[in-house]
Order: C-alpha cells, then sequence, then structure tokens
C-alpha cells in the first residue's frame, strides 16, 4: 500500500518531467513512452525565457508573496493563539468558536469583500494588496493555540512574577517552545501561497506583477499555442520546484510538529 500510495503521488510529476523533455508529436503519441527518445533539455532553458513576464521576475513576485504571508500569517497565528490559550477574558470561548466556525466557509465567499477592502485602501495592483488579505489564517491561530495549550502555566507565572512584560514572555518563552509548530504551519502555508491562482489573480493587473501561477495561467498573453504544449509541460515543473524542495525540508519539521501537539485537556 505504501508502494501504491508513492507511486500514485509521485507519477504526475515523473510524468510532467518526461513530457518536458520530448518534443510536441512524442507527446501527442497515442502511445505511451515512459522515457524520452530523444530529451530535449533545452526546453527547460526555453520555457523559462517563454513567459511574459520572465520567469525570474514571476519567480521574484511569488517569493515576495510568500514570504510576507507566511511572516504575516506566523506572527498573526502565534500572538492570537497565546492570547486565546492563556489569557482569561469575557467572551474568549464565543471569540474561538467564531474563528473555527470561518473555516467552514470556503475563500469565494470573502472574495469581493476582500477586494472591495483593498480597492477601499488604494491596494489594488499591488503585492501588497495580495498579501494583507492573506495575513491571518484561522487554521495556524487553531494549530497554535492548541499548541501553546501544552506550555505549562507555571512557566508563564514564573515570568511574571519576575517581571517580565507579556510581549517579553511571549518572545523569550512561547517562541522558542513552539519552534516547530511554528516551521512546520509555516512550511504548510509556503505551499498553499505559492500555488494559489484565484486571489492573485483578482488583484494584480499588471503583467510586472504577476506571480508564477498566474503566468502560468496565460493571463499575461503566453506566446504558446497546443504546439508548445512541451514548454508548457516544462514551465509548470519548474514552477512546482520549489514546492517540491519545500515537500523535502518539511517532513521533518511536520512530522515533529503535529506530533508534539500530544494531549491537551481543554
Amino acid at each position: 500500500m505504501l508502494l501504491f500510495g508513492s507511486a500514485v503521488s509521485i507519477l504526475p510529476f515523473y510524468w510532467m518531467f518526461i513530457s518536458g523533455l520530448k518534443s510536441t508529436p512524442e507527446i501527442m503519441s497515442p502511445v505511451i513512452k515512459w522515457f524520452p527518445a530523444d530529451p530535449q533539455w533545452g526546453n527547460f532553458i526555453r520555457a523559462w525565457n517563454w513567459l511574459k513576464p520572465s520567469f525570474s521576475r514571476a519567480f521574484l513576485n511569488s517569493t515576495i508573496v510568500t514570504v510576507g504571508t507566511v511572516g504575516l500569517i506566523l506572527i498573526t497565528g502565534s500572538l492570537t493563539g497565546y492570547a486565546l490559550a492563556k489569557f482569561k477574558f469575557r467572551g474568549r470561548d464565543v471569540l474561538f468558536k467564531f474563528v473555527l466556525a470561518t473555516m467552514m466557509f470556503p475563500f469565494f465567499i470573502g472574495l469581493i469583500p476582500s477586494y472591495m477592502l483593498i480597492s477601499w485602501l488604494g491596494l489594488n495592483n499591488t503585492l501588497l494588496g495580495v498579501i494583507l488579505p492573506a495575513g491571518a489564517s484561522a487554521y495556524t491561530i487553531f494549530f497554535l493555540r492548541q499548541y501553546i495549550l501544552t506550555v505549562p502555566d507555571e512557566l508563564i507565572e514564573a515570568a511574571r512574577i519576575s517581571g517580565a512584560s507579556e510581549f517579553k514572555i511571549y518572545w523569550r518563552i512561547i517562541v522558542p517552545l513552539i519552534k516547530p509548530a511554528l516551521i512546520s504551519i509555516g512550511l504548510l502555508n509556503s505551499v498553499w501561497i505559492w500555488n494559489d491562482l484565484i486571489w492573485p489573480m483578482v488583484v494584480l493587473q499588471s503583467r510586472d506583477l504577476a506571480t508564477v501561477q498566474v503566468a502560468l495561467a496565460g493571463l499575461w498573453d503566453i506566446r504558446g499555442q497546443l504546439s508548445d504544449i512541451n514548454l508548457v509541460l516544462a514551465s509548470a515543473f519548474i514552477a512546482a520546484v520549489p514546492t517540491i524542495i519545500i515537500a523535502i525540508i518539511a517532513i521533518g519539521y511536520l512530522i515533529k510538529g503535529f506530533t508534539g501537539l500530544g494531549y491537551v485537556k481543554r
């Protein structure tokens, strides 16, 4: 079963890679060929320079959006999770349930209000307009809140007695203790944001600001037609390389982060 599951997961990426090495007639042939007869490595170089804007520009835009959004998500998620886990105030449980309830609604429900807000702030057609609405994640808040619940209250009370401020407790005690959770949830969000298409496509109108996924979608005058299907697949594989690298790096942190939750009595 493990071998079968691995094969099902890896096969699409393998097929995308070898198709990027084939010629167009070989790809369109009804005979399935698991290895290219004449590998054309130059397809990947052609694909890199094929899109408008160039892949280098699109990669830079996607990197800015991913790093900025993930950083904002981790800040808002850890601070909110700390408040919901270790502070007692009226309406805390109701607020937490409201946060959980937002996970039940699809993203498209808030698409138009988010766009209207971004336009009102004058952030339409900017990378900051892509970053800000995605800067808070209900799942991240829930996950980090559950992780922070495992931190002993006695440790926090001892720091308060010693005169530490709440922010110092958060930065010097909470953040180091939840580091595995921050890394694992950050890596997951990185993959999701890198592959996001709908929101960047809605906010961005300039071709110079297009992210990798928007460029691949053909929104900005991609020159290829069906005759360039090998370049399309080569481009898709290049775009998938960062997520593959993140997945390889994330395995150990994901296991450590999720198993570190343990049993939470709340």
